[in-house]
């Protein structure tokens, strides 16, 4: 009944990823990162099947491999959802007080002008703003992404117009276009919040699936400040979440690692004791 149960769970969770990866290789998507629902569906798939393939064989050495094999997928799956869950909750809770200083970071242009998924960074950085200024305060305004190679000017460029067209005093808007990454997103935001003199409450402003690294990424680089979610659109949600899974584990890849290793290391202790089938 476990590996039957183990077998549904595997295709429930392949089917909707393979889908939208065939979508995402339809639109054009060339990248791993943009098909890795794809790699991923396959890869739960190429699970499912080594399960059944191991049980159906009902050897000694097929049950303990079988063992081994459910106990390190076990792991990652629950790692996962621990990932998961955190990022729904840090993404659904609505900030609503006001801010002296925002900081909205960058994810990429579509021909030199801002995405879909960037927009919504941008409008939630709007939605405050406007709040704290009708609540008497200025806050000034970060926007921070470099210039990627297939972009023909910085993120921070684009962004800053699209702040500027929509009501805030392009003296209130401060650009940093240097940072590639999140952790220099925030590192030089933290310089430019002080070479401009801002203070008070900060927070940053990102897609509700980059929150608990943000998060994260801002405790290492000193950086006092509450993160906000936006909105992701919704076919872009499963590779967007998958992405940043793969981010975090990286970023604690030792520990990951060590429990792995520890996974084996009890098997491989269970297998010598007789407490496992051998």
């Amino acid at each position: 009944m476990f590996l039957t149960v183990v077998a549904v769970c595997c295709a429930a969770v392949a089917v909707p990823l393979l889908v939208n990866g065939v979508r995402a290789a339809r639109r054009g998507a060339r990248s791993l990162t943009r098909l890795l629902t794809l790699v991923a569906g396959l890869a739960v798939l190429a699970l499912g099947v080594l399960v059944a393939v191991l049980a159906a064989v009902g050897t000694t050495v097929s049950t303990a491999l079988l063992l081994l094999v459910l106990a390190l997928a076990g792991y990652l799956a629950l790692v996962f959802l621990v990932f998961l869950g955190a990022a729904l909750t840090c993404g659904l809770v609505r900030v609503t007080e006001q801010a002296e200083s925002l900081v909205v970071l960058g994810c990429g242009l579509v021909h030199g002008a801002v995405s879909p998924m960037l927009r919504s960074r941008l409008d939630r950085t709007l939605e405050v703003f406007h709040r704290s200024v009708a609540a008497g305060r200025t806050p000034v305004v970060v926007a921070s992404g470099g210039q990627g190679e297939d972009e023909d000017r910085t993120e921070a460029d684009a962004m800053a117009e699209y702040l500027v067209a929509r009501g805030v005093p392009a003296e209130l808007v401060h650009r940093e276009g240097r940072s590639t990454n999140t952790r220099e997103n925030l590192r030089f935001s933290q310089e430019v919040l002080r070479d401009a003199g801002a203070g008070g409450r900060t927070l940053v402003v990102t897609n509700d699936y980059h929150v608990v690294r943000t998060a994260m990424t801002a405790r290492r680089t000193g950086l006092d400040a509450r993160v906000l979610g936006a909105p992701t659109a919704r076919q872009s949600v499963p590779s967007a979440f998958l992405r940043e899974f793969a981010a975090v584990l990286v970023m604690h890849g030792w520990w990951h690692l060590g429990a792995l290793a520890a996974i084996v290391v009890l098997w491989g202790v269970g297998l010598a004791t007789g407490a496992l089938p051998a």
